[in-house]
């Protein structure tokens, strides 16, 4: 499945290339004070959550699905952040939703992609995101180092995603304040919470720590927040939940 979306989004990027003059896109006037925002509760995890219509593994999560309602939904029960996925062939995204959903909520919002060039990166600027997602997993750290120093370059902070400790120790580096966790095997797409508690120790305290995938209850968020997690990345168990914002005030605590 991953070589497939690869080739789509190489296919991707080079009709972007072909249509978009980065010439005319300036960086936002709006910096976004991260650590401000994922560590200001000091009782709690921050939840950033995703507005998702399907998976590549599972297809269609909600046939009725409304994402820009789906994502009020989320700001009036207490999300800290809304993450958005705009893929459309693999997960049913709409990339000209994404500024809609910044407008409707007035939350930070992490564009979720396969970033593989610079182009991507305009284009994310252009959408009004405030964060976007960078998979260490698909990259060496030289590509890496480009794309997390164009993302400062346009205003953009990086989420960086590992998923093992040779990732993680990859990532120390890099220009970026936000590494998260993914607990879904990429290759598989089996999922395993286990992999953020196993690799929290190896992530400087410098960096804001996200664990991703796979939360689904109260207790989870309570193992993660003693494992020094700052924010969990939670869509599916959202999505699929009859009422989205009570389940949302459920893994708050609310």
């Amino acid at each position: 499945m991953l070589e497939r979306i690869i080739r789509v989004k190489q296919q991707e990027v080079q009709e972007l290339k072909n249509r978009l003059n980065v010439d005319d896109i300036t960086p936002g006037q709006h910096h976004l004070d991260v650590k401000k925002i994922f560590r200001k509760a000091t009782n709690n995890i921050a939840i950033i959550a995703e507005v998702k219509k399907a998976s590549p593994l599972k297809g269609i999560l909600a046939n009725e699905l409304d994402m820009l309602q789906l994502a009020d939904c989320y700001r009036e029960n207490g999300a800290t952040a809304i993450s958005y996925i705009t893929d459309s062939q693999f997960f049913q995204g709409q990339k000209e939703c994404l500024p809609r959903v910044k407008e409707i909520t007035g939350l930070p919002v992490l564009r979720k992609e396969f970033i593989f060039d610079e182009i991507q990166l305009y284009e994310t600027v252009l959408l009004q995101a405030d964060m976007v997602l960078l998979i260490a997993a698909l990259h060496d750290y030289s590509k890496l180092l480009s794309l997390s120093e164009k993302s400062r370059e346009l205003d953009i902070e990086v989420l960086l995603e590992v998923h093992d400790w040779e990732e993680v120790q990859k990532a120390k580096d890099l220009p970026i304040k936000i590494m998260g966790v993914n607990n879904r095997n990429l290759k598989d797409f089996s999922v395993d919470i286990h992999r953020s508690l196993e690799l929290s120790e190896h992530i400087p305290p410098s960096f804001i720590k996200v664990s991703e995938s796979g939360i689904k209850t109260r207790e989870d968020i309570q193992l993660l927040k003693e494992h020094g997690y700052n924010a969990v990345l939670v869509g599916e168990a959202l999505v699929t939940a009859p009422d989205p914002g009570e389940k949302l005030r459920e893994l708050i605590g609310f």
